[in-house]
């Protein structure tokens, strides 16, 4: 629980990852990324109920043997390229009759995360009572988004409006998103639909665990780094 309500852990997974055919299923360390997630999730003590949302006959099965399945299948018009996380939150906050309380969104591609990190985010927002959000991020080095540029009829101009050409020592330091972690009260969810309202909380990881796994190379990168020893990966029971 979380500030006295309960937080119910989302894993969104879908049949149709282009970048990485069959994504979610691969073995990263000793697990699937889906379990690797599923664990991490039902070993975090914040965590009071887990529920996998797939379109995909394979993962539900997995979900189901981890005893986090939602009801049902996720809707096929839920399940495409265009569908947007959100909806695929709501829609598995109604089919589980999940009315008031924290949703935490655990996307699989980062693997990387640790349970201390997922506790201390969780730990974080509980303490920073003025957040009504909290979302993890990392830092962005390069390119700074002052150093980039857009054609705007037919000239190059600055894409922020801000003086591009100034010493990379003396831009403001920028962050991104990495995929890691999201949480937000229902209310927030279903009013706003987003998990980024205003006051949302920033949780800032080392880059070292907060790579997200968007396409082959990135899945390659990552092999290659921990055959090396140059990435370790946390091993659940």
């Amino acid at each position: 629980m979380i500030r006295g309500k309960p937080v119910l852990a989302i894993i969104p997974v879908r049949a149709g990852s282009k970048g990485i055919p069959g994504k979610n299923l691969k073995t990263v360390g000793r697990d699937t990324l889906l379990e690797r997630t599923i664990k991490l999730s039902k070993a975090c003590t914040f965590v009071d109920q887990t529920v996998v949302s797939t379109d995909d006959e394979t993962m539900f099965g997995v979900a189901q043997r981890h005893g986090v399945s939602s009801p049902s299948l996720r809707p096929a018009a839920l399940a495409t390229d265009n569908a947007l996380t959100i909806d695929v939150v709501l829609h598995t906050l109604e089919s589980i009759s999940f009315v008031k309380g924290y949703v935490l969104l655990l996307q699989v591609t980062t693997p990387l995360r640790t349970l201390a990190d997922l506790s201390e985010f969780c730990s974080d927002f509980e303490s920073n009572t003025d957040a009504r959000a909290s979302v993890s991020i990392t830092s962005h080095d390069a390119p700074h988004p002052d150093k980039i540029q857009k054609i705007e009829n037919g000239f190059v101009v600055s894409y922020t409006g801000v003086e591009s050409m100034v010493a990379r020592q003396e831009l403001p330091p920028v962050f991104k998103l990495n995929g890691a972690f999201y949480i937000s009260d229902t209310e927030t969810l279903c009013d706003e639909r987003t998990f980024m309202p205003a006051q949302t909380l920033p949780y800032v990881m080392p880059a070292e665990r907060s790579l997200n796994l968007d396409s082959q190379e990135d899945l390659d990168f990552l092999d290659f780094m921990l055959e090396r020893g140059n990435l370790t990966i946390e091993e659940y029971d």
